[in-house]
């Protein structure tokens, strides 16, 4: 557990959080009618803030569980999900679990989500760019204590939800502006 010995301190994410690297299951293990838990293969199944089922499987190989951070480890790197439930992962996703209350979840994705560009730098491969576990649990943290993590969270949150309903208002000006041009001119 790290040691504060003043207001931050530079972790590696692999001394702070478990992380899964996922594997694909037997073909024959999956569906599209909902046996089994969920499997998420990559970015492709990755929602807003979770991910959304397409597929499930009855026989998973390497799971994560509800609460756990996904990330996306292949083209394209680092998106970033909250797992609902236990779901199975497949080899384009990583999950991420803290292994104590050293690091908040959702200070964790604001870290992880400032660290996109450098994680798809990390990618390496001719036909698509990944990262591996060991480049993955090299990345970077900045942890702070506990009461700044939770006041850091707030504010992203708050700016998170303002960028969230202005675009909601810019969409919805957009839509009036054509409609408008479509009475004007047919």
């Amino acid at each position: 557990k790290p040691q504060f010995d003043g207001k931050k301190v530079k972790v590696k994410l692999a001394d702070v959080c478990t992380l899964t690297m996922g594997q694909s299951p037997s073909s024959n293990s999956y569906n599209e009618i909902g046996n089994g838990i969920p499997f998420f293969q990559g970015n492709a199944d990755f929602g807003e803030e979770a991910p959304v089922p397409r597929v499930w499987c009855t026989d998973p190989k390497k799971t994560a569980e509800g609460g756990d951070l996904l990330i996306s480890v292949r083209a394209p790197i680092g998106a970033v999900n909250m797992a609902v439930e236990r779901c199975c992962i497949g080899r384009g996703v990583a999950a991420i679990h803290p292994n104590d209350d050293s690091i908040s979840v959702d200070f964790l994705k604001h870290q992880l989500l400032s660290k996109r560009r450098e994680l798809e730098t990390m990618g390496t491969g001719s036909t698509f760019k990944a990262v591996g576990k060991k480049s993955l649990g090299n990345l970077t943290l900045v942890l702070y204590p506990e009461d700044t993590q939770h006041e850091i969270e707030r504010c992203l949150n708050q700016i998170k939800k303002q960028i969230k309903a202005i675009s909601s208002q810019s969409s919805k000006l957009d839509s009036l502006v054509k409609s408008r041009f479509i009475e004007m001119f047919g």
